[in-house]
């Protein structure tokens, strides 16, 4: 809506808890399958825009991490595993795009009662240096949701204690 001269855009903010593996991930393996980002966008087969997100890692594993964003829930292979896509699913996926995450650029650790945990925040608005190259991403649904979904890829070895030690909070402006 447009009020002398301004046009409003509402923003959300989303956290969504992925299921990593409680034990050892190998680099270049799938940390967790196609998990959906609900609401995403606004109606089914909407558009939005993803301008930054925070990752919460309660594990303080501090690991790098490839992200793949897209339309269609689809897995890139098994979990633990190498990635294992065929090129007819990758194209079906409807790959939106990719954030290669350096954590330690970007790491803030906080003490809670069990140790420590770590924060990894990448928007333009909250000055990461890297963002700039990323946002904002363009999110579509498919036309009958109002979901997308995310994967990720260990860029190292990692070893979360429990499969809800990730924690990521996306921003999301309709």
């Amino acid at each position: 809506m447009a009020q002398d001269g301004v046009v409003k855009q509402a923003k959300k903010v989303i956290r969504v808890k992925p299921t990593v593996v409680a034990g050892s991930t190998d680099s270049g393996d799938v940390m967790f399958n196609a998990t959906e980002i609900p609401n995403a966008v606004i109606g089914k087969g909407g558009s939005s825009k993803l301008i930054g997100f925070t990752i919460i890692d309660k594990d303080q594993e501090s690991h790098d991490m490839s992200l793949i964003f897209m339309s269609k829930q689809t897995n890139f292979g098994t979990v633990n595993a190498a990635p294992s896509i065929t090129d007819a699913n990758l194209q079906a996926a409807k790959v939106l795009g990719a954030f290669k995450l350096d954590f330690s650029a970007q790491q803030i650790v906080v003490s809670q009662d069990s140790g420590s945990a770590a924060i990894y925040s990448s928007s333009g608005l909250m000055g990461a240096s890297n963002s700039r190259d990323y946002f904002p991403m363009i999110l579509e649904a498919e036309s009958d949701s109002t979901s997308v979904f995310f994967t990720g890829i260990a860029n190292e070895a990692m070893d979360y204690a429990a499969t809800d030690d990730l924690e990521f909070v996306f921003y999301i402006e309709y």
